[in-house]
């Protein structure tokens, strides 16, 4: 199985549609689709695909067929907490459909931002 159709398949094992894991996984509609042709997504990006399912990121690599997963397997493996999440989120929705130069240079103007937002809260 490609991972769009293990995505799709431990989607369907939840009740849950494509589209419904990619909204939870802060991903756009596009993005999720992509992997259909075969485009791979970053650890991060299959860490929160695998919490919006939820089903373990060995699975949908491809590594065991098992599908179902405890839900606290997948918690720390990136070390980050709700917060990180929600940015990490954010970040994926700002940046879709540019490319990775693009991408870079608004990593860089959001971590400025981010530190101007720390210092005035400090």
């Amino acid at each position: 199985m490609t991972l769009f159709e293990r995505i799709q398949f431990a989607a369907e094992k939840q009740k849950k549609s494509v589209i419904k894991v990619a909204e939870e996984a802060g991903l756009s509609e596009k993005a999720i689709y992509r992997y259909k042709q075969g485009v791979t997504p970053r650890k991060s990006t299959l860490l929160a695909i695998a919490r919006a399912i939820p089903t373990s990121i060995e699975f949908l690599e491809g590594k065991t067929d098992d599908w179902k997963v405890p839900d606290s397997q997948n918690e720390n493996e990136l070390g980050l907490d709700k917060d990180d999440e929600e940015m990490l989120a954010l970040f994926r929705k700002s940046t879709d459909g540019m490319t990775e130069d693009e991408k870079e240079k608004f990593k860089q103007s959001f971590v400025k931002l981010l530190k101007v937002a720390k210092d005035l809260n400090s």
